[in-house]
């Protein structure tokens, strides 16, 4: 039976730890780390260079594993799935926004934003059609044929959020999503993303060196020396 308490909490880490082996020696990249993100919230998460920001947000979206401790997903223990099961609840619930766009130089716009669709099993019309809409919302209406070496930087970080909206996720994590980007651009890509986070219900966990940006958030968390703090 679901925790009536925790039923807004979309991500829960629980005593997390994370090791490396480097020249013979165990390195420790989290150790005890706990947090929550419940619907709707909007978490910046900041700290230095090499504290381990990417690497917590490959975790919490199952593209890496703990150690040790729970990462649990919409009530589910997640460390004894296996590559199926992760890779559905990645596809079902969890969008990524990452500093590089990453979109396919070879296909449109609309293409690369209708491909998660197409993976879930979504019919190609309709998954083009659901691709088209959200691009649209997002200002590139008149971009959707255009191919990612022809859009500017702000306008391919669109194309990625879009792609990471197509399938409706309830759990969002972006890596440095503005931070390829000059100052205007920056704030106008934030801006969107920020607003269809709030539009949408989407627990958001940001990781960012941009502390303006931080402060627009809802709470920030800093990642130091292993653990969460709150900042």
């Amino acid at each position: 039976m679901n925790n009536p308490i925790e039923q807004d909490v979309l991500l829960k880490i629980v005593s997390l730890e994370k090791t490396f082996m480097q020249g013979g020696r165990k390195l420790t990249i989290f150790q005890n780390l706990d947090m929550k993100l419940e619907a709707g919230e909007f978490v910046a998460l900041v700290g230095p260079s090499g504290a381990g920001k990417s690497t917590l947000l490959q975790i919490a979206g199952l593209l890496d594993s703990a150690t040790a401790g729970k990462i649990i997903i919409n009530q589910q223990e997640t460390q004894k799935f296996n590559d199926a099961q992760r890779t559905k609840l990645r596809l079902d619930f969890i969008g990524f926004v990452y500093q590089f766009h990453h979109l396919l130089p070879e296909f449109s716009a609309l293409e690369n934003v209708a491909m998660p669709q197409i993976i879930a099993g979504i019919e190609k019309g309709e998954a083009k059609d659901k691709a088209a809409d959200i691009l649209e919302t997002l200002g590139l209406g008149e971009r959707l044929e255009h191919r990612p070496g022809m859009l500017s930087g702000g306008e391919q970080q669109r194309v990625a959020i879009a792609r990471a909206l197509v399938n409706d996720p309830k759990l969002l994590f972006a890596d440095e999503p503005t931070g390829n980007l000059d100052p205007d651009t920056s704030a106008e890509v934030f801006d969107i993303l920020m607003q269809q986070v709030r539009k949408r219900g989407i627990g958001a966990l940001v990781a960012t060196h941009n502390l303006g940006l931080a402060d627009q958030m809802d709470r920030a968390l800093e990642l130091k020396n292993g653990k969460i703090l709150p900042f």
